[in-house]
């Protein structure tokens, strides 16, 4: 697998997050097909280098929810059983900042969400942000 195809995928990202994320895509189904979709989320979070920030990181998954064949259901399961484990900050970080909310059901995001507050002061607001305009929402 090619490390340097996912620096130039991120490198991209990183530089495409103002204009809007046009070469990116085609990078990411680059990465599609040399990685495959099966535990993607897990694969990749393996092989980026520590130096990119999370940030980018959740770019880069936002664009795979797009992209891959299951509409990104594989890789917000895994975003969800970080959340669900609570360990790793930059997972958590990353799992709160996709296209789509964690967890089907509102009520197991509340909850989970509102644990992930107590125990990381810093992505409480996330957190509630994410609460609060779920619940405007019309389900």
């Amino acid at each position: 697998m090619s490390n340097a195809l996912l620096d130039t995928t991120l490198s991209t990202i990183a530089a495409e997050r103002i204009t809007g994320f046009d070469q990116s895509f085609e990078l990411v189904n680059q990465l599609l097909e040399e990685y495959g979709e099966d535990n993607l989320a897990e694969t990749l979070y393996a092989q980026i280098p520590l130096e990119y920030p999370w940030e980018i990181i959740a770019d880069l998954f936002c664009i795979l929810i797009w992209s891959t064949s299951d509409h990104g259901k594989a890789l917000a399961e895994t975003t969800q059983k970080w959340l669900l484990v609570g360990q790793e900050i930059n997972k958590i970080k990353i799992a709160l900042h996709l296209d789509v909310y964690p967890f089907a059901d509102r009520e197991q995001m509340e909850q989970v969400l509102s644990k992930i507050a107590r125990l990381y002061p810093e992505v409480a607001a996330r957190c509630d942000e994410l609460i609060t305009s779920r619940k405007e929402l019309k389900e």
